[in-house]
């Protein structure tokens, strides 16, 4: 549990949607969202990237664009996780996901509501990851309490509102101390996403 703000540095998350985007990124870590991929890229140009990388295979019913079953996709993890610093593994994945040879974002997605507090908090203290990942609709200021609250209660958490009106709470979620700060490397991936730009500007005004 956390009671006062973190000093540690947020790093900028850039979304990948391709190799080029991986390549031609201005952030500090690289998520390659192969679920967006048109085709799976060879070892060797993942291996080229000499930044932190983070491998997401997001679902259908999560949001993302994977249309495979779930060996189909523990496949995928299997055969690149090696080559990468972060995992990102949903809540409701089954265990033998939480075995893979790099640390683990545990991440929980809703794109209708924010949960109350007490599920969120139940999520995050049932936790099998390093780190541990909140991205929710966003509908009013109850539910900018709530993720607040969770941010200032627990380390280690990746917590924000998704919606264009909502965009703020990816900053406050660094200034609350949030490892990383997800950005788009042209168009955004996710409902309220900054490019890295603005990201880099915000993060410089504010000190952080």
């Amino acid at each position: 549990m956390s009671t006062s703000l973190k000093s540690r540095k947020s790093r900028i998350v850039i979304s990948a949607k391709s190799m080029e985007e991986a390549r031609k990124n201005k952030a500090d870590v690289v998520e390659f969202r192969f679920d967006l991929f048109s085709s799976l890229p060879p070892v060797d140009e993942v291996k080229s990237i000499h930044k932190q990388k983070i491998i997401t295979v997001r679902r259908v019913e999560d949001g993302g664009k994977f249309e495979g079953d779930e060996i189909e996709r523990l496949s995928i993890f299997k055969k690149y996780s090696y080559l990468f610093d972060y995992a990102d593994i949903e809540v409701y994945a089954g265990e033998e996901f939480f075995d893979l040879p790099c640390k683990i974002i545990e991440s929980y997605h809703n794109f209708s509501k924010t949960p109350d507090f007490r599920e969120l908090k139940d999520m995050i203290e049932g936790k099998r990851g390093d780190l541990f990942k909140i991205a929710v609709m966003g509908r009013d200021k109850k539910d900018v309490l709530t993720i607040t609250k969770i941010l200032c209660e627990y380390d280690g958490v990746i917590a924000f509102l998704m919606g264009e009106i909502f965009s703020f709470t990816r900053v406050l979620a660094v200034a609350l101390g949030s490892p990383f700060i997800y950005c788009s490397a042209s168009r955004a991936v996710a409902p309220g996403q900054l490019s890295v730009e603005e990201a880099k500007k915000v993060i410089e005004i504010l000190g952080l």
